[in-house]
């Protein structure tokens, strides 16, 4: 902006004859040769601060690949050194010996933790669609218990029921795989909840104020044991974070005392 006001004063126009017969001309050139200079000068600094910063990230990314690379050769350096040491026998290498077994232990439980909570994961998403589900048909049947209903909220409430019923069931079949990952860590299984679809067709043999309530009465009960059965998911994964702690900071404990020994011996 300060160049172009430089070459305007400087070339003829009407601007620069009002100037001449005002007889600023020169000054008013040099104090836009002046900020054009600074302009100029800002624009220059903030472009090498610019380029100092890429090469700086550009020398982070270097040292941080060299670090990685070095990581890498220290480790497999480490690995050769142990495979060596342990062929060779001796108290040092029967201790690296079970060091690599506990790690094993510890990995595989480490793995099976994971999967756990895989299965805990899938378990919570099918009980809360469960639970809406059951929420449905919960109010449903209360608007057909106390406001008399009809025809279309018998159906929809029966609809409403079964589809609950079928996502209790899919909430009990994610139950019985987190059942048997919990088995292989040596953790109890997890109940389940039923809903039985029964109490749809009951209400539409029935149909009357006793049924509604009966059905009602169910479907509250149900959604106890579903809040009942989500606490104790809860618990669950507690335990498994608390596992996954405990293992993570074992495996820790064990890499350490590899590497000091290796270390000491090199």
């Amino acid at each position: 902006m300060e160049q172009s006001d430089v070459r305007r004063l400087e070339k003829l126009s009407p601007t620069k004859i009002w100037a001449a017969l005002r007889g600023d001309t020169a000054d008013r050139l040099a104090v836009e040769r002046a900020e054009a200079d600074v302009a100029a000068i800002a624009v220059a600094g903030a472009q090498a601060r610019l380029d100092s910063a890429i090469a700086h990230a550009s020398r982070v990314r270097s040292e941080r690949d060299d670090l990685s690379d070095a990581e890498n050769t220290f480790r497999e350096a480490l690995a050769a050194y142990e495979v060596a040491l342990r062929a060779a026998g001796g108290r040092d290498a029967a201790e690296l010996t079970e060091i690599a077994a506990q790690l094993g232990v510890a990995a595989a439980r480490q793995r099976e933790i994971a999967e756990a909570v895989d299965a805990l994961r899938a378990t919570r998403a099918a009980l809360n669609d469960a639970l809406a589900k059951l929420d449905s048909a919960g109010g449903w049947s209360t608007y057909d218990t106390f406001f008399g209903g009809g025809f279309i909220a018998d159906m929809v409430k029966h609809s409403n029921i079964s589809e609950a019923t079928e996502a209790f069931t899919a909430v009990n079949r994610a139950l019985e795989r987190l059942s048997t990952e919990l088995a292989d860590l040596g953790a109890t299984a997890v109940d389940g909840v039923d809903i039985s679809d029964t109490l749809a067709v009951f209400d539409v043999l029935f149909d009357n104020v006793l049924s509604d309530w009966i059905v009602m009465d169910r479907i509250s009960a149900a959604r106890a044991n579903a809040e009942d059965l989500d606490d104790r998911l809860v618990l669950v994964a507690e335990r498994l974070a608390a596992g996954a702690i405990e293992t993570s900071t074992r495996i820790d404990s064990l890499l350490a005392r590899r590497e000091a020994i290796l270390t000491a011996l090199a």
